[in-house]
């Protein structure tokens, strides 16, 4: 019993100093984004709610497959109950929620996305003045307040790369397939970092007395 009192703590300990290391050798978010303790702890506040509205755009008909990954993307907690809704059909009383935006950013009409860092165009986006518009180009941003979230790819048919990635770390990713863009990060760091933050989210997570069970 003394050794597991033990053991728990040196893991912990161990994993955060990993966290640490790799986060260190990665590139920081661009100027005027929030830090990545920050970053993870807001995403944890975000998906901590009861409820999600997630805004897609008008006459877009989400998967059965890509809601599964959303819905899953929480593993830490009991999941969220999410409400979809078409992007005309939020009202003033739903802005009180948290809102997960999800599709074609190009499909939007832009309304809800300036204070986005991105310029929507009609077939993709442009970051730091960068198109992507290929079909497999794809942003995770979450907003400084932590209560907006935004999950846009420009094809219907390509994955998730967001779930895959376990993006938090960092308030902004650029995908492009399986390919991560910005943060500009070494590929085998991109996949240590992204455990870690599995790690990390399940630590801070534990520390939330509504996450605990008897």
């Amino acid at each position: 019993m003394k050794m597991k009192r033990f053991i728990r703590p040196l893991f912990l300990a161990s994993g955060m100093l990993l966290l640490l290391s790799l986060s260190s050798k990665a590139t920081n978010n661009p100027d005027g984004f929030v830090t990545m303790d920050k970053n993870i702890r807001q995403m944890i506040s975000f998906y901590d709610s009861d409820t999600i509205i997630l805004v897609i755009p008008d006459h877009y008909r989400i998967s059965e497959n890509d809601m599964n990954e959303i819905r899953n993307f929480v593993f830490w907690k009991q999941k969220p109950e999410y409400i979809v809704k078409c992007e005309s059909e939020l009202n003033d009383s739903d802005l009180r929620f948290n809102l997960h935006f999800f599709g074609p950013c190009c499909r939007f009409s832009g309304a809800h996305f300036s204070g986005t860092p991105f310029a929507v165009s009609e077939k993709g986006f442009t970051f730091g003045g960068t198109g992507f518009t290929q079909p497999e180009d794809a942003f995770y941003f979450m907003n400084s307040s932590g209560n907006r979230l935004y999950t846009c790819r420009n094809g219907e048919n390509t994955p998730l790369s967001y779930t895959r990635y376990m993006a938090g770390a960092y308030q902004l990713y650029i995908f492009s397939g399986e390919r991560i863009v910005v943060p500009a990060l070494p590929q085998e760091t991109e996949h240590r970092i992204a455990s870690m933050v599995w790690f990390h989210t399940g630590r801070i997570a534990s520390q939330n007395p509504k996450n605990q069970t008897d």
